[in-house]
């Protein structure tokens, strides 16, 4: 059974007929992240059909849009202005070939790209949210600018709820301007303890870097400012760091749209999976994992992508991660067949009860993408 909705009231409507039956739904999009998504459930609720206004206002930096638009056509429209989402949200596509999703599976799954330790997280750029809870409510959330934000804030608790708290309909985002010029260092790290190093100095240079990486055995450093300024602050960087080569403009940026996705990295039978830790503490993975393993580095070193071929299926990240982060890391298996270590691990007791009750103020009858929810 399918519910495919066209108006909010509509989805309201099939949200309380769903939890009436004790009916299960999966929440989808256009289906472009199945790894982080729900799984099977009694009724798939297709949200594409749910429609709106899209309201860009670029003086303000603000954009209000339908959570189904299509990510790709949010960002060719915010280009065509001089601007970009800030949190650089990273496509799906190269992991699980399913299309680049929407703009309400971005903000669903909460991922952020290269610029979240320079520019802040997918929550930190989500002012307002609407759509229709597990009860069947329909709600607004935030607002258009932060100073009418007031109580319990909802929009930061929903982005990365995965669609187990409610069904998303309207989004509003703070958008930036584009920088007018980039360009990107590459310096040669042979290890991840030399890349964190490097990117820590980085860190250090008085503005500019907006994003960190470290694959291939080399950093790779982006810098993004105004014409002018560029050349001042990679004299800068350069009169810190090691010597290296230097990628302009268009070679930059489809360098860092591959960086965010792993376009480019992922092979066909890879198992994906992706661990956010302290940077300090990948060196430390780095040496736990396997010589078959290949390990990236984004976010200065904060988080680690792990991709392992399919014969190591049962190499337990949850355990390899604790051992080198402690409680400060976690990890997630996006993309890989069965195996005997589940793709997320279990909450600590106290974080699963207040999960737990979240989820029941939210949506009282588990319906909501339950194979999703911690």
């Amino acid at each position: 059974m399918a519910y495919r909705p066209a108006t909010p009231e509509e989805l309201a409507a099939m949200i309380v007929e769903a939890a009436a039956l004790g009916r299960s739904v999966a929440i989808s999009g256009t289906g472009s992240k199945p790894g982080i998504g729900p799984g099977t459930a009694d009724a798939a609720l297709d949200v594409t059909g749910l429609g709106g206004t899209i309201t860009h206002d670029p003086g303000e930096l603000l954009l209000t849009l339908p959570a189904s638009t299509p990510l790709l056509h949010v960002e060719q429209l915010l280009a065509r202005a001089g601007q970009c989402l800030a949190f650089e949200p990273p496509s799906p596509d190269a992991i699980w070939g399913l299309g680049h999703g929407t703009i309400g599976g971005a903000a669903a799954s909460g991922l952020s790209g290269p610029r979240r330790p320079f520019a802040g997280g997918c929550r930190d750029h989500v002012l307002g949210l609407s759509g229709v809870t597990g009860r069947g409510e329909i709600f607004t959330a935030g607002g258009k600018v932060l100073k009418n934000v007031t109580g319990f804030d909802l929009p930061r608790l929903l982005t990365g709820s995965r669609g187990t708290l409610a069904v998303l309909t309207e989004i509003t985002l703070k958008v930036l301007p584009l920088a007018p010029a980039q360009a990107t260092l590459l310096l040669p790290a042979d290890t991840a303890a030399r890349a964190v190093r490097i990117m820590a100095d980085a860190c250090q240079i008085d503005g500019g870097i907006t994003g960190a990486a470290w694959s291939d055995a080399a950093v790779h450093l982006r810098i993004e400012t105004s014409v002018a300024a560029l050349p001042a602050l990679m004299d800068a960087a350069r009169a810190r760091l090691p010597a290296g080569t230097v990628m302009h403009d268009a070679g930059s940026r489809t360098l860092w749209a591959g960086i965010a996705s792993l376009a480019g990295h992922v092979q066909a039978d890879d198992i994906v999976w992706r661990c956010p830790l302290p940077a300090t503490r990948a060196p430390a993975l780095a040496a736990l994992l396997p010589p078959a393993a290949r390990l990236r580095l984004d976010w200065a070193g904060a988080l680690a992508w792990v991709l392992l071929p399919a014969d190591l299926a049962d190499l337990d990240l949850h355990a390899l991660v604790a051992q080198a982060a402690g409680r400060d890391g976690h990890a997630e298996r996006l993309r890989g067949p069965a195996s005997i270590v589940p793709a997320r691990a279990r909450l600590e007791p106290g974080l699963a009860a207040l999960s737990a009750r979240v989820k029941a103020q939210f949506d009282p009858a588990g319906i909501l993408s339950p194979a999703a929810a911690p």
